[in-house]
């Protein structure tokens, strides 16, 4: 049973990979952007096309830390696959909410996002979430319920990705009339923050340095 709080819920996994992992993801993943070519399109774009050896070890920390993930995001059984982002000197991801999904009834469904730096910026790059958004962020058109796999009461936000907000696109001109409280959430590279889907959350632009995290969508049984 998926419930509210967790698609709203908070948490830090210290250590979630260690230096050793650290550093042989970063080789990887050098070798694998200079066999490659890519860069990215816009600001935020995300890698999907990872080594399956970058999976695998981060997979196998998600498996390790599943149980303390549970603590707090109790449906959560797994996650999608990863994707890499980075940010250099003045780029940072625009506050933006993904959502359970773009129809939250239908499966897959993610309660949480899961973000991981494997490098910091030497300033800037912090990530961030808004609390207390005006009531705005609410989809009234799924108000109506039970609804099969939710607690009783369930409640979805709308949404609105990066991309789309990157682009202007219409559908997502409403998160600029939405207002929150944005809170820091400082992590070390190598800790995991683990993060409720329905929140709007960002990364604030780079200073100095560049910020480079694997991300991924962590999954419900339901």
């Amino acid at each position: 049973m998926i419930t509210l709080t967790e698609t709203l819920a908070v948490r830090s996994v210290p250590g979630f990979l260690d230096p050793k992992e650290i550093a042989f993801l970063t080789g990887l993943l050098d070798d694998h952007l200079a066999a490659t070519g890519w860069s990215p399109a816009y600001v935020g774009e995300e890698l999907d096309d990872l080594p399956p050896r970058v999976q695998e070890v981060l997979d196998a920390a998600v498996a390790r830390h599943l149980p303390q993930i549970q603590q707090v995001f109790p449906s959560a059984v797994g996650t999608s696959p990863w994707q890499y982002i980075e940010f250099g000197p003045g780029e940072g991801a625009v506050r933006h909410l993904d959502g359970i999904g773009p129809d939250p009834l239908a499966r897959p469904r993610h309660v949480a996002r899961i973000g991981v730096s494997v490098e910091d910026a030497v300033t800037g790059g912090e990530f961030f979430i808004e609390t207390a958004p005006s009531d705005g962020i609410w989809d009234t058109r799924l108000a109506d319920g039970p609804h099969r796999g939710y607690e009783p009461g369930m409640r979805f936000t709308r949404i609105a990705p990066h991309d789309k907000i990157s682009r202007g696109e219409q559908d997502t001109s409403w998160i600029h009339t939405v207002t929150g409280h944005p809170d820091v959430l400082p992590a070390d590279t190598g800790t995991a923050t683990v993060y409720g889907a329905q929140l709007i959350h960002g990364i604030r632009p780079v200073g100095q340095g560049r910020c480079r995290k694997f991300i991924t969508g962590l999954l419900a049984d339901q």
